[in-house]
């Protein structure tokens, strides 16, 4: 299925800022963790009592991420840089013209969802702020990204692109939706105020759930057309309504 040229423009686009947020997000919790006396960081805490009055939770959230600076620096570093540099995966442009960036590119990626993945697991699951509905829905996308990463690498060693585009869109999906759960929660805030920790349960269940059917609808949509470019040869498959480069035999990825 080809999308029209206005509609894949617009679903860039929303891709593209949702990436964005979530890369901001990620520089002010370094910046935060770096030089937490910052005027950065203490316009980050004046928006955060902004949006909640309960001012022991917000304590604990900044203290979970102060106290523990490396783990958090491996969340959210690694997390930026895969999404990023993600995002320049999906372009066939830059499949064709610089095949070896987007192998070497992608292997480092794939470390970065990794790191990225346990560290965030460690935080929700070990220390979680919103009790149990925080801690499960993490420790499901957590175990889910890293499955989607494994599941992409192996099916790209076998050459089989098709199933390796499916399985990155997935993994993709699973860290861009940290950009829905705080479009969500702001929402939340904004029209049905409510106390922080149904906030950030339903935030992050919605977040989720949300972004990952979408994600997979894509991947539905889009199957046909993709397991047709794979299936005439061993080439790197496309994300959106790109067709892939084919790589020539003896060229694909390196055994």
């Amino acid at each position: 299925m080809n999308l029209p040229r206005r509609a894949a423009f617009v679903l860039w686009t929303g891709v593209v800022l949702f990436a964005a947020l979530a890369v901001t997000s990620a520089a002010l919790r370094t910046v935060a963790t770096i030089q937490p006396r910052s005027a950065m960081a203490e316009a980050q805490r004046d928006a955060l009592r902004a949006m909640n009055s309960d001012e022991t939770l917000l304590q604990e959230f900044e203290t979970r991420f102060s106290s523990r600076p490396a783990m958090t620096l491996l969340h959210v570093v690694p997390g930026a840089l895969f999404l990023s540099f993600g995002l320049l995966q999906f372009s066939s442009r830059i499949r064709n013209r610089h095949i070896r960036f987007h192998r070497w590119s992608g292997r480092v990626l794939m470390v970065a969802a990794i790191v990225s993945g346990v560290a965030g697991l460690y935080f929700g699951v070990v220390i979680p702020v919103a009790g149990f509905g925080e801690a499960s829905i993490i420790a499901l996308v957590g175990a889910f990204l890293i499955l989607a990463v494994v599941r992409g690498f192996l099916a790209i060693r076998r050459g089989d692109a098709a199933r390796h585009r499916e399985w990155m869109i997935r993994a993709f999906a699973a860290c861009i939706a940290v950009s829905t759960v705080r479009v969500i929660g702001g929402i939340i805030q904004l029209f049905m105020p409510m106390p922080p920790v149904p906030t950030i349960v339903i935030s992050f269940w919605a977040g989720w759930i949300i972004t990952l059917v979408a994600a997979e609808v894509w991947i539905r949509l889009t199957s046909r057309s993709a397991r047709t470019y794979s299936s005439a040869g061993r080439g790197i498959g496309s994300a959106f309504r790109e067709p892939p480069a084919l790589v020539p035999r003896g060229e694909g990825w390196p055994p």
